[in-house]
């Protein structure tokens, strides 16, 4: 089955605007051109893309399916001519790099440094965001990598995941905690302290609920939950409770003296890092370059800890 991929930027305009004719604002033609072109489309692929109603233009399943492809489109085009425009003025990118909170304490600043050593007429673009976020806009082109992982035990076949560095999780406690000069401590010393732990459904959260499994004892019965790593330190360090966390999401405040980690007895789980790329799509010079800094940053940082 073949179909030309420039259509599919319409399938965008029509999910983002909501009408045909709204739509054909937006890309800049009439609105029968508009409902040619979609036509065309359905007809190369054997599918009815777009449902049409008194609600206006909405994608159907099929058409849905085919909006990450939309977006991936939509994304490269517009890097390339970026690309091009910035060659011009002597400039290379641009670079979209994605990050976990975690990534972009040390590694990714460290990484861009070498770079910028190298070469200062880069243009760079930096997201920062949960791993599904990031995983999403990787696939539709938004990020050209992304430094974070996969909830554990996850595969994906579209997706090239190169190992970076992984962090070991501690238990973490403020000035408050009755725990805070402590050696080691098990999780079963734990259990009936107040908890705040990572969202469920996030790739850290994976890892904490591994370190339950592994040692066999029950998640606590209730406990807080935050999608922030930020401001999952901040309520640890303001109250009484205890989490788990990575090494390095910590240790500007560890160093601080207002968080403190605590090396776990029996099972523990540690959070790894990966480099994500798209399988199908070629990496650009300046991210084959990126990533060899990455690397040597990462084994740095092995060499410290």
């Amino acid at each position: 089955m073949e179909f030309d991929p420039r259509l599919l930027r319409y399938l965008k305009a029509i999910d983002d605007a909501g009408t045909f004719s709204k739509a054909a604002e937006r890309v800049g033609i009439s609105q029968p051109a508009l409902t040619n072109k979609v036509g065309l489309l359905e007809r190369q692929l054997g599918a009815r893309l777009v449902d049409r109603g008194r609600f206006g233009a909405r994608l159907n399943d099929i058409g849905r399916l085919l909006l990450r492809h939309a977006r991936a489109v939509d994304a490269t085009m517009g890097r390339a001519a970026q690309e091009v425009r910035l060659a011009a003025l002597g400039e290379s990118g641009p670079l979209v790099v994605g990050g976990t909170p975690i990534s972009m304490i040390e590694l990714v600043p460290r990484a861009l440094d070498r770079l910028d050593h190298q070469n200062r007429q880069i243009r760079i673009s930096l997201i920062e965001a949960d791993d599904d976020v990031l995983l999403d806009k990787l696939r539709a082109g938004e990020v050209e990598l992304m430094l974070g992982g996969l909830l554990v035990g996850q595969r994906e076949a579209d997706i090239v995941s190169q190992p970076l560095i992984s962090f070991p999780l501690q238990a973490v406690v403020g000035r408050q905690s009755p725990f805070w000069t402590a050696d080691s401590v098990s999780l079963s010393d734990l259990l009936d302290q107040s908890w705040a732990l990572p969202a469920s459904g996030s790739v850290i959260r994976s890892y904490v609920d591994a370190i339950f499994v592994a040692a066999g004892e029950s998640m606590p019965p209730s406990y807080w939950s935050c999608s922030s790593m930020h401001g999952l330190k901040s309520v640890i360090q303001h109250s009484r409770r205890v989490t788990l966390m990575p090494t390095h999401a910590f240790g500007l405040e560890q160093a601080q003296g207002v968080l403190r980690g605590i090396p776990l007895d029996g099972p523990a789980s540690s959070r790894h890092l990966n480099i994500l790329r798209l399988e199908h799509i070629p990496m650009s010079p300046l991210a084959l370059g990126f990533i060899d800094h990455l690397l040597a940053v990462a084994a740095d940082l092995r060499v410290r800890a």
